[in-house]
């Protein structure tokens, strides 16, 4: 009965490792830009060719996303990015980005969510404010009428 905890601790490392794999293989990274997506398009291609050095794989501005070829290691790794037009609780459009690098580190998509961000403030300066409310009209009695 020596070897029996190894080989345990062993089969539990391997479980381990088969739970980790699917889950490595779906990730990706979602963050909000307080952008119009009409900004957020031509930025983001520009980003990816430019800035970061990527093959732009295929584009379809209307259905919103970029396949490209990431760089990293000397290799380059497939990537995705979404873009996803939606508006803010105040009514301001904004841009909700997907990153997906399946075969690189979570890291990575968030880093590129990062600098893709600053290049949208860089680019573009910063979001316009919300739009104003219009306040509220109140009953003669002082109260918020119903």
């Amino acid at each position: 009965m020596r070897g029996t905890p190894r080989r345990a601790s062993l089969l539990a490392l391997i479980l381990a490792g088969l739970c980790i794999a699917p889950i490595a293989a779906e990730a990706r990274s979602v963050g909000t830009v307080p952008y119009p997506i009409a900004d957020v398009w031509p930025t983001a291609v520009r980003f990816l060719r430019i800035d970061r050095n990527c093959a732009i794989r295929e584009k379809d501005e209307a259905a919103g996303y970029i396949l490209f070829d990431y760089p990293e290691g000397g290799k380059l790794h497939k990537g995705s990015l979404e873009l996803v037009r939606t508006s803010d609780g105040d009514g301001r459009d904004i841009t909700r980005v997907v990153a997906t690098l399946p075969d690189l580190p979570h890291y990575l998509e968030q880093l590129l969510l990062d600098k893709l961000a600053a290049k949208l403030r860089e680019d573009h300066g910063s979001p316009a404010p919300p739009p104003t409310r219009k306040p509220e009209p109140t009953a003669p009695d002082g109260g918020a009428s119903p």
